[in-house]
């Protein structure tokens, strides 16, 4: 079973759907002011950490790709050639 790593899970719908009555149902600009503000930072920070995710999912992946390129060429310096290998 794959999942959609775009899909919300079940307590991320529910949290977006209590901001989204809170909104609604508020009439206190200052608190409106607020709760928007801290929204934003929270935002912030989880654009943050996704680049950050991100970037080392990214160098994880170089390194393998770079061992892999390095067990490669160790091979063809061992003396091994494509005659060798039947290619």
């Amino acid at each position: 079973m794959s999942i959609d790593p775009v899909e919300r899970r079940l307590e991320q719908s529910f949290e977006a759907e209590r901001w989204t009555r809170f909104i609604q149902d508020c009439q206190d600009i200052e608190q409106l002011r607020e709760t928007a503000l801290a929204l934003v930072q929270q935002l912030a920070q989880q654009k943050a950490a996704s680049a950050w995710m991100a970037s080392r999912a990214s160098e994880s992946e170089n390194a393998k790709l770079q061992m892999l390129a390095q067990m490669i060429r160790q091979t063809d310096d061992s003396g091994e050639t494509s005659s060798d290998r039947g290619m």
